[in-house]
């Protein structure tokens, strides 16, 4: 499994981390009654959406290693995830395309939704 790169910061900017701690539970209408819910995986899954600050020579490794190392998003990885009250390597996987806001000189700002397992 790969891991998050090193040359490339994984610190969400203050005010961006949203955390979902879990999946919406799939429900089913019932013709009495209240509706009918289970959980939608037997996994403990959140989605975690926050930006992340990042120089153009660290865009660049996060680019070619999406590209390149995850086949354009689809495999797993691991890296530090913030939890709250400090970070925990846990595996991730990307949940929607990467969003890239470059209108800030030699910086982006990234940004992530992530599916995180066993947050």
């Amino acid at each position: 499994m790969e891991t998050w790169p090193e040359a490339v910061p994984s610190e969400p900017l203050a005010g961006t981390f949203q955390a979902l701690p879990f999946r919406e539970p799939d429900r089913t209408d019932m013709e009495d009654g209240s509706r009918r819910g289970r959980r939608s995986t037997t996994k403990n899954i959140a989605t975690l959406t926050f930006t992340v600050r990042m120089s153009n020579a660290a865009f660049d490794v996060f680019k070619a290693w999406v590209r390149d190392d995850l086949v354009d998003g689809v495999l797993e990885f691991t890296m530090p995830v913030w939890t709250g009250s400090g970070f925990a390597e846990r595996t991730c996987s990307f949940r929607e395309r990467y969003a890239d806001d470059a209108g800030h000189g030699l910086r982006h700002r990234v940004r992530l939704v992530l599916d995180v397992e066993d947050y």
